[in-house]
């Protein structure tokens, strides 16, 4: 190592606290600017060169650089976004909120001809801004921010362990095959983007067929259960009763669709027709169920799947159900037998009383 290596080596032990702090705010602040956008999932993390690091860097690289600060990596913080399409909108932000060296700046993405696949990052060579409050020791250190999605970051691992090492040892058949490797990443990056596109315009398509109650031939699934429970005219008619009648408030919070489809099959039930036509024969007996259930109870609030959890009761009412087919319904969701036989009976139990009256 040179004696001027040697010099930024002792530096970067001197100031290697500031750029430990300096990390941490980093990150902070990219939590907050992340959290406060709309952005996808994210996930976020830094870290400081190590001596070790930093010895290689200089016995390999020690003439480009002065002084410490010439070394822009020392501190590094990564983001790493859910979808390729995500990484742009994050730039932005990143743009918007540091002061950016262009120059030593770089997009991974525009380095690559048309015809090549790999590594497709960007990263941002920054600092903070000098107007915005924060320690004045800590303004003028250059870190690095890289972007990538979630795929490209295993990309990148993979790249890093066997390709960024070797690859000019690799033999050509095992450079064809990273190669290919490198295209199915770019293809799956770009598929997942796609997917979520396709199924955001799904949700949109339900949710307005839905509120218009024009959603008889749509079939049955985890999105179209879920827009049927918050949005339909009935569903939301049968939870204001509720509320009227019980004192009871709905919650809309998230529930597990899975039971529900298993159910919503086991009855038979193929499309949200079904689930309609469900609710027109069988709305009055629910209610009944309700005040049966909850008038000797005292609650406040319920979630809007046990909506559901009534309308199944009572259309096994309708159809009237054996006890073994009731209790067999009720297994699809309770793994207790003896609790399935309980539920079976308060079930009948009901029904013997509502045909008394």
């Amino acid at each position: 190592m040179t004696e001027q290596s040697k010099k930024i080596f002792s530096e970067y032990i001197e100031k290697k606290a500031d750029y430990e702090k300096l990390g941490s705010l980093v990150s902070e602040l990219l939590q907050k600017l992340l959290n406060d956008s709309e952005n996808d999932s994210f996930e976020i993390g830094f870290r400081v060169k190590t001596e070790e690091s930093l010895t290689g860097k200089l016995e390999r690289k020690g003439d480009k650089y002065k002084c410490l600060k010439d070394i822009t990596d020392i501190l590094g913080a990564r983001i790493i976004t859910l979808f390729s399409d995500s990484v742009d909108r994050v730039g932005k932000i990143i743009e918007e909120n540091f002061v950016i060296d262009w120059e030593n700046s770089v997009d991974k993405r525009k380095n690559l001809k048309a015809s090549e696949f790999g590594y497709l990052s960007v990263h941002y060579i920054c600092s903070l801004p000098d107007n915005k409050g924060y320690p004045e020791e800590l303004c003028g250190i250059r870190f690095e921010i890289q972007v990538r999605s979630a795929l490209q970051h295993i990309w990148s691992e993979i790249n890093h362990d066997i390709g960024y090492k070797s690859i000019f040892s690799l033999p050509r058949s095992c450079m064809r095959s990273f190669s290919k490797l490198a295209s199915l990443m770019e293809i799956a990056d770009e598929m997942a983007c796609n997917l979520r596109e396709d199924i955001n315009s799904y949700i949109q398509e339900v949710h307005e067929k839905i509120a218009e109650n024009h959603a008889d031939d749509i079939e049955i699934d985890s999105i179209s259960l879920k827009e049927y429970v918050k949005t339909n005219n009935h569903m939301k008619s049968f939870f204001q009763n509720i509320t009227a009648e019980c004192g009871i408030e709905v919650s809309f919070a998230k529930f597990d669709t899975l039971i529900f489809l298993h159910q919503l099959e086991w009855l038979g039930f193929t499309t949200l027709g079904d689930i309609q036509k469900m609710f027109e024969r069988c709305n009055e007996i629910a209610m009944k169920y309700v005040h049966y259930t909850f008038d000797p109870l005292d609650l406040d609030i319920i979630s809007s799947s046990a909506g559901l959890r009534f309308m199944f009761n009572a259309e096994l009412i309708v159809r009237n159900e054996s006890r073994e087919r009731i209790e067999d319904f009720y297994s699809i969701s309770i793994p207790e037998k003896e609790v399935c036989k309980r539920l079976a009976d308060d079930l009948l139990t009901f029904k013997e009383k509502m045909a008394e009256l």
